[in-house]
């Protein structure tokens, strides 16, 4: 196999890189003794329950320890460059997004949004999990006001169209913010964009004007991409995408110790899951949650900044794009670099990746072409294997295993999910007991999707039993 320069590897190959930016080595935080109480309290944090989670998690667990007056009343230094200095190297790794190729730049440019003009509408599939326990549903129908990220999300057994209007329609009569926010938005709302699935066609635009009645429905073109993202529907594919986190997030909380066997015990109900989702502070609204933006404009009391806010994490988006483009991608060919590889590992969960798992063991390049490499363990120089690039990461070298706790059960482990991957993480009830608001009765009177139910099967009827013996 014939080698190629690494100078001549810039933005040629089709496999992943992740890392955090900013960090600084934890070697400038001073003595040894505060080195090693650093690293152990991240260590700490890491292991006590073997949590498997995401940088943001981490750091915000390990500076509520780290600032805490009592314990280090003398420290002013901000710890946030060298708690990204050791994720990068921590052993255990399930990164919570998708990395960026190292041959074509994703970086997420919102698109500007006007608030109260247009709301958004999908499906989300749940995985066999969820729906054997919630009366066989397989789906919420899914809306979101794209100015505010506000979601309103319900469960339906199936995809026709009386089905998925009536789940909608109970989405938006969930009582208290998610009801109010509706009839704020009602006469206002100038466009709803949906895909051009068969549950969204016949009857539907029809019932969705006699709820919001100066609106115009809008089927968004498939795969019609701006900046590497959907053009028309970049807000709820990315709603989607936080739901079923979420999903994730709230199933592994109740089984956080991943050295014990998972068992099938609920998790979280769908409410949890909406409030999780409305309650999380978001970046490109200045830090505000989207029900704090929702409130502001039922109150007609608009958030300042905001807007300019949007406008300032495009430019920072498509800068930081534009400076990814220009960046180099090294081939590591010893174990004695500071990155390494792993090797991504397929995801299971759901039909739709939220997650991106790597393998615990780390590799470097012995031999490549432009299909295929060759690859060496950077522990075990017998163990090689060949496989493609797509297949590689590329990481920080992470820190020795010395230095890692329960490093062999965190081996078993990860060797057993590499082949096996047996969490299992389904919700408490997804079916709500309230009843479609009498505003909406009121502006669509007589309509039979009313009268529909998005499904909810009796524990008694033999369907519901055959379809649990099955």
């Amino acid at each position: 196999m014939e080698k190629e320069k690494a100078s001549d590897s810039l933005f040629h190959l089709p496999g992943w890189y992740w890392y955090l930016e900013g960090e600084k080595d934890i070697s400038l935080l001073g003595d040894n003794e505060q080195i090693q109480n650093f690293i152990d309290l991240c260590l700490r944090v890491f292991y006590q329950d073997f949590r498997i989670m995401g940088y943001h998690e981490f750091e915000n667990k390990c500076l509520k320890i780290l600032n805490n007056p009592i314990e280090y009343e003398k420290e002013k230094i901000s710890y946030t460059p060298f708690l990204k200095y050791f994720y990068n190297r921590q052993p255990f790794i399930q990164m919570t997004q998708k990395p960026l190729s190292t041959r074509k730049v994703h970086v997420t440019i919102p698109i500007q949004r006007k608030a109260q003009n247009e709301i958004q509408m999908d499906i989300l599939q749940l995985n066999q999990h969820f729906f054997k326990i919630n009366f066989h549903v397989k789906y919420l129908v899914v809306a979101v006001e794209i100015y505010s990220r506000f979601v309103w999300v319900y469960p339906v057994k199936a995809l026709d169209v009386n089905t998925v209007t009536n789940g909608l329609l109970r989405a938006f009569s969930r009582p208290g913010i998610s009801h109010a926010y509706f009839e704020k938005l009602r006469t206002n709302l100038r466009s709803i964009t949906v895909d051009g699935g068969s549950e969204f066609k016949n009857s539907f635009p029809t019932s969705m004007k006699q709820i919001f009645p100066n609106s115009v429905l809008t089927v968004a073109p498939p795969k019609s991409k701006t900046y590497g993202r959907p053009t028309l529907t970049g807000p709820i594919e990315a709603s989607i995408r936080t739901l079923r986190k979420l999903l994730r997030d709230y199933g592994l909380r109740n089984q956080a110790n991943i050295l014990e066997k998972n068992n099938n015990e609920a998790q979280a109900g769908l409410s949890q899951i909406i409030i999780a989702s409305n309650e999380m502070p978001r970046k490109v609204l200045n830090g505000n949650t989207p029900s704090m933006i929702a409130q502001s404009i039922i109150d007609t009391q608009p958030m300042k900044n905001v807007e300019n806010k949007m406008k300032e994490y495009r430019k920072k988006q498509f800068l930081k794009k534009v400076a990814l483009q220009t960046k180099e991608f090294p081939i590591i060919l010893s174990n004695q670099e500071s990155y390494v590889y792993r090797l991504y590992l397929p995801q299971q969960q759901f039909a739709k990746e939220v997650d991106f798992r790597v393998s615990l063991k780390i590799y470097f390049i012995l031999q490549y072409t432009s299909k295929k490499v060759n690859i060496c363990n950077c522990e075990d120089m017998n163990d090689t294997m060949e496989t493609t690039w797509q297949s590689l990461v590329l990481v920080k070298q992470p820190f020795h295993k010395s230095v890692v706790p329960y490093y062999e059960q965190l081996k078993k482990f990860y060797n057993q999910e590499e082949t096996e991957n047996d969490v299992e993480m389904v919700p408490l009830d997804l079916m709500e007991p309230y009843e479609i608001s009498n505003v909406i009765k009121d502006s669509m009177s007589g309509n039979k999707v009313l009268d529909i139910h998005p499904g909810r099967l009796l524990r008694r009827s033999p369907r519901f039993q055959n379809q649990r013996n099955e």
